[in-house]
């Protein structure tokens, strides 16, 4: 599986903090689907990310890949620089500020052979000794690649929502472009990045999870929206969840979730197309969480 394993050990050779998890998204146009990049013990799908700081600027580097059988799969692949000595929650807008020497480029790789990620292989070093220029060689043999060969992002943003030395949660809706004659064009939505990080000893990989301390609902995003929004929420102990969209009278719309969910930081997508076989008007409504002890309910806007 050395080619499959190949983005997640660049992520964890070159960051100074480096993340795993998961990574969500769909995608239609040229191509449709659904992206799901999630870690755990049954599958080599997953993301990474990795953080590189200097004085002056940081470097954002997040990778996934969805396995979809033995000879293909997917893989998104996202470069973030900022203007200071360490990467902050913020926004970056596609395209870039500077074409040529951007400050983010978004390049998805779907349904490929397994063969592509020999482009992959030549840019990892014979040993992992690790010299000053590394680094820049091999961002600048990843960023070729992402732009000769993806569906390169032109339009949408990225937010990373919250990042710190124990997690990373971020969203992106992105307009993608490959190139040819004529070129293919994709819409990325709802994407969802959801990370822990991990530490690196000197001789084993431990990975480290970090699991909220309390249970939390956040904001809608985005807010007012039109017809699909993401609700976050973080559960600080395994139990049963239930998500509910009530209107304005106190009728129940939709039932988000209702089930027992395990701890860690959690989303949810409500697609207010067409719930419970009727259209969802426009206007203000209601979406409440209930775990265990917790209730809280927050007020969210459909737009028409």
């Amino acid at each position: 599986m050395k080619k499959i394993a190949i983005i997640f050990f660049l992520s964890f050779c070159l960051g100074q903090n480096t993340y795993v998890g998961s990574i969500n998204f769909d995608y239609f146009g040229t191509a449709n689907g659904t992206f799901q990049a999630v870690l755990n013990d049954t599958t080599s799908s997953g993301a990474a990310a990795a953080v590189v700081e200097s004085d002056s600027s940081s470097t954002l580097f997040i990778s996934a890949i969805q396995i979809l059988d033995s000879t293909t799969v997917s893989a998104l692949l996202i470069y973030m620089q900022a203007d200071s000595s360490i990467v902050t929650a913020g926004e970056w807008f596609l395209p870039s500020n500077d074409l040529f020497d951007p400050n983010i480029i978004f390049g998805f790789f779907p349904e490929v052979d397994t063969s592509f990620f020999s482009q992959f292989t030549d840019l990892i070093p014979d040993s992992i000794d690790f010299d000053s220029t590394v680094f820049d060689d091999l961002m600048n043999g990843l960023i070729s690649v992402i732009i000769d060969d993806s569906f390169l992002g032109i339009t949408g943003n990225v937010i990373i929502d919250y990042i710190d030395s124990d997690s990373l949660r971020g969203s992106f809706n992105v307009g993608a472009l490959q190139a040819g004659f004529p070129p293919s064009v994709i819409s990325i939505s709802n994407g969802m990045i959801s990370m822990y990080a991990v530490t690196l000893p000197q001789v084993n990989i431990v990975e480290e999870i970090v699991f909220p301390d309390q249970v939390t609902l956040y904001s809608a995003y985005p807010n007012p929206f039109n017809p699909v929004t993401t609700l976050r929420y973080d559960l600080s102990e395994n139990g049963y969840v239930n998500i509910t969209i009530y209107d304005m009278l106190g009728r129940q719309v939709k039932t988000l979730i209702n089930q027992t969910q395990d701890a860690g930081y959690k989303s949810v997508i409500w697609d207010a197309t067409n719930d419970y076989g009727k259209p969802v008007s426009a206007g203000i409504y209601l979406y409440q969480i209930q775990a265990g002890e917790y209730l809280q309910t927050k007020k969210i806007v459909l737009l028409k």
